[in-house]
């Protein structure tokens, strides 16, 4: 499902991974760890097509990572980052709807009942719909977007430290909820020991 074959990105005089190979079975649950700097977000960054100079190969879901395919893989992948300021939306039913509001995503647009079920899972209350970006924390905004991730129904799910703003109690559930996901090839760069400990396997950088 993601194959990568020699992978080195280079930032001028820094060079990041030094022929990194890994390959990702289609539903494997794999956490991405390392120290700060070791580029973890620098990782999903590249395979997203974010980061278009790189040496080495990189395929996912029997496609090369390339401009004339970067469309598709996109098309393919739900991608959650690590900042979650969306200042742009001045609502929180404006934030978690954008991803929908795509052309490649609009026949995607959840069912109530699909909401209704991630919500309650994820501990949302839906009245927050309703509120002021600025109204909610940064833990209950997190929780929106990996809803929003989820109910994408995409094969590849990309997460950038996804519980790092959660407290231990949910964290912990909402987790277990992504690693429970069938179907799904979930690669997540985080520091959580938890996650980490859960995880179906682990790439160190």
């Amino acid at each position: 499902m993601i194959h990568v074959q020699d992978l080195k990105v280079d930032f001028g005089s820094h060079s990041l991974f030094g022929g990194l190979s890994f390959h990702v079975k289609a539903g494997e649950k794999v956490a991405v760890k390392g120290e700060s700097g070791s580029g973890k977000s620098t990782l999903l960054h590249t395979l997203l097509g974010f980061i278009p100079q790189f040496e080495g190969h990189i395929e996912i879901d029997g496609l090369a990572l390339n401009p004339s395919n970067i469309h598709e893989i996109r098309r393919r992948t739900s991608w959650v980052p690590q900042d979650l300021r969306f200042t742009v939306f001045p609502t929180v039913r404006e934030m978690f709807y954008a991803p929908f509001r795509f052309k490649n995503n609009r026949h995607l647009m959840p069912r109530p009942e699909e909401m209704e079920r991630i919500f309650h899972a994820f501990e949302i209350s839906e009245d927050l719909l309703d509120r002021q970006i600025k109204e909610i924390s940064g833990g209950q905004k997190q929780r929106l977007i990996l809803a929003a991730a989820v109910l994408l129904r995409k094969p590849v799910l990309l997460l950038d430290e996804p519980t790092s703003a959660l407290n231990v109690e949910i964290k912990n559930k909402i987790t277990d909820y992504l690693l429970g996901l069938e179907g799904i090839t979930l690669m997540a760069a985080t520091h959580d020991e938890y996650f980490i400990s859960k995880a179906d396997r682990i790439i160190n950088l």
